[in-house]
């Protein structure tokens, strides 16, 4: 054997590379000696079920006592369950391969015979979907356990006993200290929120992830994130409509959040929670709804945005998208330069994302003004699913110019940093000089795309042939080719092109 296989480092890199399909890591492990260990390591190390330790077990012995099983069986049971360190959830392929249900007395006797934190010594990673219909079971999660445990996916269903959720999360800290991501679900969201846990007493805490909370209990939820002092991201799924408050209160600081995602059912519970918070070091959000909102409602959570980020700074990254059914392309939502013009003191901005939210018209004055608010902006995108809202909307022969308080003009500066564009459904004019200003203005612009379609697959983009021209003459121009070399690969450009209509 080459020496190079002397080294764990190598022969774990080269494993990793041949996890899928695990019928690969079962051949290497039966290859040699020097192989096997490693190589059971690596196929045990991840599991989504309790099934294949148990089907370690004899058959027949499921049904039957523990006397029938021999020292060397439960030493294969051990020996396996220690490799395992993460329990992900389920892959959904239970309707086209079923797997058998484990018996709850069997688990029991398992598990009373050895502790699953006993059984699993390094266990890092555990998601209660693993344990499938026990899934709810919240006194035996909670026998997974242990200080070693670092993410925790628990899913907290209305059929849980109260006492037994509240009970959970008040030792929690206790017996997972080491805990650094914590992912809640909620089930309906009906839920108490007495029974979250402290998370002040999970000193290592950075990630956390509650579904389904109710805006009813948004101050409370603040209240228990503040305590956990190095928190840095968040993802919150909202529902309900009935809020705590109408506004008047407070702010509540989060100085070490730094990731911020929010989903709802409508915008306004995204922007109830974030009226709710300051932040110092935030530089990254992102908010997705699934009913359109209104010009008022969007231009009411960018204002709330400018004023809970303190720190200009600090943000890097926005991104905003409405989920709905886009294909409903009478629906107009006027959005207007004004509606976000607040985003513009963020001076750090590198990526801007609007996807879906309305109908954009955004003025030369605004064009103008974002080289000098976003300098090092790289991915800007206002994309509209309908095409009474075109993208982006400007005068060509304004748009390179900048006015200077003295009268005098000057050129848009440069922006370098710019490698793709996509336009959207911007409708281009016949007469537009748009490859030249693109080329002038993004001289190291790589790609330009733009929606071939709108909403529905049946109505297309009338602009689509004259921007494959712009793209032709903007490749042109910045990068000079020979006719041969630039019809080789015009094709398959162009397929891309229009295939990309997020």
């Amino acid at each position: 054997m080459h020496r190079a296989f002397d080294s764990d480092d190598i022969v774990y890199s080269i494993l990793e590379h041949l996890r899928f399909p695990l019928t690969d890591l079962r051949n290497v492990a039966m290859t040699c000696t020097r192989l096997a260990g490693p190589a059971l390591n690596v196929l045990w190390s991840e599991q989504s079920s309790l099934l294949p330790l148990i089907m370690c077990l004899p058959q027949g012995a499921l049904g039957i006592a523990d006397e029938t099983i021999t020292p060397s069986e439960w030493e294969r049971i051990i020996t396996n369950a220690s490799r395992v360190r993460r329990f992900i959830e389920p892959a959904n392929h239970g309707e086209l391969h079923p797997e058998p249900i484990v018996s709850g007395l069997v688990l029991w006797r398992l598990f009373e015979r050895f502790p699953p934190a006993t059984l699993f010594p390094n266990l890092c990673s555990f998601d209660s979907q693993a344990l499938r219909e026990y899934s709810s079971d919240i006194s035996l999660v909670g026998g997974f356990m242990s200080p070693a445990l670092e993410v925790l996916l628990l899913d907290v269903s209305a059929q849980s006993p109260t006492h037994e959720v509240e009970e959970f999360f008040r030792t929690l800290p206790e017996r997972a200290r080491g805990l650094r991501e914590l992912s809640i679900s909620m089930g309906d969201g009906d839920m108490a929120f007495a029974v979250l846990p402290s998370f002040g007493n999970l000193p290592k805490l950075i990630a956390l992830t509650i579904r389904k909370v109710n805006v009813s209990m948004t101050r409370q939820v603040i209240t228990n994130i503040q305590q956990a002092r190095y928190l840095n991201t968040i993802e919150l799924t909202l529902h309900g409509t009935a809020y705590d408050h109408d506004g008047g209160v407070t702010a509540l600081e989060l100085g070490s959040l730094e990731r911020l995602s929010l989903f709802g059912d409508i915008l306004p519970q995204c922007t109830h929670f974030i009226r709710q918070i300051t932040t110092r070091r935030l530089s990254h959000v992102t908010i997705l709804y699934h009913q359109p909102a209104s010009p008022i409602e969007i231009a009411v959570l960018m204002e709330s945005l400018s004023t809970s980020c303190q720190t200009y700074g600090s943000l890097k990254e926005i991104e905003v998208k409405d989920d709905s059914d886009g294909r409903n392309t009478e629906l107009v939502i006027p959005l207007s330069s004004e509606v976000f013009r607040p985003l513009l003191k963020f001076t750090g901005l590198l990526s801007v994302i609007f996807q879906g939210i309305g109908n954009y018209n955004l003025d030369n004055r605004f064009i103008n003004d974002i080289p000098d608010a976003w300098p090092g902006i790289q991915e800007l995108k206002f994309a509209s699913f309908r095409l009474a809202g075109c993208a982006v909307t400007f005068d060509c022969d304004g748009v390179t110019r900048i006015k200077a308080e003295d009268g005098r003009e000057m050129l848009w500066p440069a922006q370098t940093a710019l490698r793709l564009l996509h336009v959207g459904h911007s409708q281009v004019s016949e007469v537009a000089r748009m490859p030249y200003i693109l080329a002038k203005v993004f001289p190291d612009l790589g790609m330009i795309y733009w929606c071939s379609h709108a909403g529905s697959y049946q109505i297309r983009n009338a602009s689509g042939p004259l921007m494959e021209e712009v793209r032709e003459q903007l490749h042109e121009l910045q990068n000079p080719l020979s006719d041969m070399e630039w019809e080789e690969g015009d094709d398959d450009d162009s397929e891309d092109s229009e295939d990309m209509d997020d």
